[in-house]
C-alpha cells in the first residue's frame, strides 16, 4: 500500500517501502530482537516471491503468518490462536 500510495514503480522504490514496514518500521517503534537473528522473536511471514519487488507490488496470495516461530494463519485461514 505504501509503494502504491506513493507511486513507488521502480526496484530501488519498492525496496524502500519494505524497509519502511520492516527493519525502519521496527526501529521507529523501538522493537528490539528484531530481524533475522538468533534469539529473534521468530514473528514473521513467509511468502513466494522472486524478489522484494514482486512481493511489495504482487503481494502473493500464499503466504503464511507465524508467531513465536509458530505458523498461527496460512493462505487467510488462521490456524492457531
Amino acid at each position: 500500500m505504501i509503494g502504491y500510495r506513493s507511486g513507488f514503480y521502480e526496484d530501488h522504490e519498492l525496496a524502500a517501502a519494505f524497509d519502511v514496514v520492516t527493519h525502519a518500521g521496527a526501529k521507529a517503534l523501538g522493537l528490539e530482537g528484531y530481524g533475522i537473528v538468533v534469539g529473534a522473536g521468530a514473528d514473521f511471514v513467509a511468502m513466494r516471491a522472486q524478489h522484494v519487488p514482486e512481493a511489495v507490488v504482487a503481494v502473493p496470495k500464499d503466504r503464511t503468518v507465524y508467531r513465536q516461530g509458530r505458523a498461527v494463519a496460512s493462505d487467510g485461514t488462521i490456524l492457531a490462536r
